[in-house]
């Protein structure tokens, strides 16, 4: 099977940690590719900047569909392509956020997601919600850093700012369970649940175990209602490439 994997914006660096991360961790006969956008915003960190990474993100998938078994937004958030790309494939699509989530479910009654800057905790929070896990989630905490900063900042920094926080959601929060909140927190699972000793989800790794799971068992997404195929509308002043998965009647 062959899954992509989209890091939803431009910064290079973090898409390398990605492949690197799924590479090591793909099961023998799994393809992956990790590739970002040329165009949008260089993190996200906002909705703002999640409505305009969606068109290169969009774009990007769209020239891979043939080519690939599934799909991942490997942004920490509810973003809004997870749920375009349903809608034009029935191959399997799914975020980072989602997948971390619901593996810890699986693992703990209450988990805590630890993210980078205060302004992503009601996002995440909305995000727990619209998956129906509010009542699983026992925090959503913050280390105060911007996402670019956890590349730039040095490493032991910033793995101390992550375990503070993952410490304040377990020991004051009640969480058994953290999940890693940033797509730029990657391969940090192992070193935070030595310090805690409890699980730590990375939801890239999830994403890629999650996916080859459904990929291998044959199913596909469903198409009866929410996801349903969209049907054809002349676009303006648009690219062409946003033409293609459109339904098209006889003649359009």
């Amino acid at each position: 099977m062959r899954i992509l994997f989209i890091n939803p914006n431009t910064s290079a660096s973090f898409t390398d940690k990605i492949r690197l991360i799924v590479e090591r961790a793909a099961a023998p006969g799994t393809e992956v590719m990790a590739v970002n956008p040329d165009s949008g915003p260089r993190s996200i960190e906002c909705i703002y900047d999640e409505l305009l990474s969606s068109p290169g993100t969009l774009a990007t998938a769209i020239t891979h569909l043939d080519a690939f078994d599934a799909f991942v937004i490997a942004c920490y958030s509810d973003h809004p392509t997870v749920y375009a790309l349903r809608e034009i494939t029935d191959k399997p699509v799914l975020g980072i956020a989602e997948a971390s989530m619901l593996t810890a479910c699986m693992l703990g009654r209450k988990f805590s997601i630890v993210t980078t800057n205060r302004e992503w905790e009601p996002l995440l929070e909305d995000a727990v919600a619209h998956y129906g896990l509010a009542e699983r989630c026992a925090s959503v905490r913050s280390t105060g850093m911007a996402v670019l900063a956890l590349e730039e900042a040095p490493p032991e920094e910033t793995d101390a700012r992550i375990i503070a926080a993952a410490r304040q959601a377990v020991e004051q929060d009640g969480a058994e369970v953290i999940c890693l909140g940033c797509a730029g927190m990657a391969g940090l699972d192992k070193k935070v649940a030595d310090a805690l000793h409890v699980p730590v989800i990375d939801g890239v790794v999830s994403a890629l175990k999650l996916l080859e799971g459904v990929v291998s068992t044959g199913l596909r997404t469903s198409k009866r209602l929410a996801y349903s195929q969209p049907h054809y509308k002349k676009l303006d002043n648009l690219p062409e490439v946003f033409e293609r998965p459109y339904q098209r009647p006889a003649g359009a």
